[in-house]
Order: C-alpha cells, then structure tokens, then sequence
C-alpha cells in the first residue's frame, strides 16, 4: 500500500488497525497501529512482521449481483468468474465506469469492455493481453 493509500485509508479510522502493531507500506514506509495514532514514517529501515497491501480488485453492485474488476491481470478472483458477453452488454453503462476512463478489461469468451474514454464499447472476441478483468460472483 502507498503511503498516500494508507493515509486515506486509515484517517479517521486508525482504530481498524490492530492497537500496538508497526505495519510496512511502500517505498520503504510504515505506519503505527493507534498506540501512535497512525503515524507514518518515511524510509523506515526496521524489520516489520506486518505489511499492508492494497486489494487488487474492487467489488460493486449491480441490480443485487455482486460484480469485481480485478487490476492487473486477467483472471478472476476466488468465487468469481468472467461476465459473459450479453450480460456486459446489458449492463454496459454501470459496469464502464468501474474499468477506468481508459481501462480496457478482459470478459468471458475472450472478449474485452472499453472505459468510458473508448466509449465503453464491448467486443465478444479481443486478442489483446489485458490488464483487468471484469467479474461476476459465481452461482
């Protein structure tokens, strides 16, 4: 997690951070659990137990079905599977804005959804490698 991410992460809720722990962040950070009131410290050179990571995906909701666009590659997450053609088609419009202004994330079949800076075109077949992935829960 970057230390911008752990600042707006945590303030305001420091206290979901267990009491006396000293996490790492990137770049060689970490940040304090509440007994220091979630302090940062830049080029922190301890050796940590703990490090904070930032999910790589990103659960919303359509219509009661639990959608994720997952970052960084084209596979799913554990419970999820690819949303097929017609169902990204269906719900083109709510899904677009989840895969980033100029994202273009990979669906079932193959195929790819545009961010909404490519018009938020959907295609059943993209030979492209891409990056993220759109997901529905599995059934």
């Amino acid at each position: 997690m970057t230390p911008v991410d752990a600042f707006w992460t945590f303030v305001g809720r420091c206290d979901e951070l267990p009491y006396s722990g000293v996490f790492r962040i990137a770049d060689g950070g970490s940040i304090d659990g509440p007994w220091n009131s979630c302090q940062q410290h830049a080029n922190d050179t301890r050796e940590l137990d703990y490090t904070l990571c930032k999910p790589n995906y990103e659960l919303f909701d359509i219509g009661g079905t639990t959608f994720a666009v997952v970052r960084g590659g084209e596979q799913c997450i554990e419970g999820f599977e690819h949303v097929d053609f017609a169902t990204a088609s269906a719900y083109a419009e709510e899904i677009c804005p989840h895969v980033g202004l100029w994202g273009i994330a990979r669906i079932g079949g193959g195929g790819s959804i545009d961010g909404a800076g490519y018009d938020c075109n959907v295609r059943a077949t993209d030979s492209r490698s891409l990056g993220d992935a759109i997901c529905v829960e599995s059934e």
